[in-house]
């Protein structure tokens, strides 16, 4: 096999290096070399591809990393089982946790002990179209909103300026159709949960339930926002 030309290769911040490690080991990684002087260092393998691991003095200012693969959907459910084994339960929140991934997304993030982001991203196309989508002008206000809430959500992991950009969007719009409004409130509610505020998830569940569709229009919901 011919060598590539280029391989670039991550170098992430790390607090303890052990604990560091063993976070990836639980997601399928191996630990390919470690030294603890004179300074921390130490590499993770999986498969062809490497991260590598540094010393911080401050380990709670992690640097992001994009991962391309190409199969990202069965990537995420490999990582939420073993995650599960590991902690007896999904990390969806605190340090270090894995972002859900609903059918359509393209795209996941984790969040490892010294708070370094690595997004997974679906090679190709599809991922671009969807994080490009809040730059399409001819999207009506509410739409643009929830486009622009999803990019924010899902690339940035910043929930409450997501929340804040859908909850404008619902609160300024008019003359929108019914099934935009029921994707708006089905992200609305999804962040709520996100933010752990239990008590504006219901509220937003109870306002979705008032939106008048037809059974055609209910389907079509049902297949973008599964529960």
């Amino acid at each position: 096999m011919k060598p590539r030309e280029w391989l670039p290769i991550p170098v992430l911040n790390c607090g303890p290096l052990e604990q560091t490690f063993l976070f990836w080991e639980n997601l399928g990684f191996t630990k390919t070399y470690s030294q603890k002087s004179p300074y921390q260092y130490g590499v993770m393998k999986r498969g062809d591809y490497e991260i590598h691991f540094q010393g911080a003095k401050d380990s709670a200012t992690g640097v992001t990393c994009l991962m391309i693969v190409t199969d990202v959907e069965s990537i995420h459910a490999a990582f939420t089982q073993r995650l599960k084994q590991f902690y007896g339960k999904v990390l969806s929140a605190g340090v270090p946790r894995i972002s859900r991934m609903k059918p359509g997304q393209t795209r996941f993030t984790v969040i490892d002990p010294s708070h370094n982001a690595v997004i997974f991203i679906k090679r190709g196309g599809e991922d671009h179209e969807v994080y490009t989508n809040a730059d399409r002008k001819e999207l009506t206000p509410l739409q643009k909103s929830l486009a622009l809430a999803i990019r924010l959500r899902d690339l940035k992991l910043d929930y409450p300026a997501s929340f804040k950009v859908i909850n404008n969007g619902l609160r300024k719009a008019q003359d929108e159709k019914s099934t935009d409004f029921a994707r708006a409130l089905h992200v609305k509610a999804d962040l709520a949960f996100l933010m752990n505020d239990v008590d504006l998830q219901q509220r937003t569940l109870v306002d979705l339930a008032k939106v008048q569709l037809t059974i055609e229009e209910q389907e079509l919901i049902k297949k973008e926002f599964p529960r």
